[in-house]
């Protein structure tokens, strides 16, 4: 499964904000995390800390596979 599949069926369970807002800061730190490991061209880093990525980026996250646990 891609994690883009795997979030449109999360976030189908969601029905509170804050609970939404936690879930797709989530997305864009594990975004970030995916990134920094696969494609480093594509996240900003200011003090040496990861400030966002690229929607190229973002893309390559949305389109990898989930890792199972």
């Amino acid at each position: 499964m891609r994690q883009i599949e795997k979030i449109k069926s999360d976030l189908q369970t969601i029905s509170e904000p804050l609970e939404m807002a936690g879930y797709l800061d989530g997305i864009q730190a594990s975004a970030g995390l995916y990134c920094l490991e696969n494609y480093p061209d594509e996240v900003i880093i200011e003090n040496g800390k990861v400030e966002a990525i690229t929607v190229y980026g973002m893309c390559h996250y949305l389109e990898s596979e989930v890792l199972e646990k």
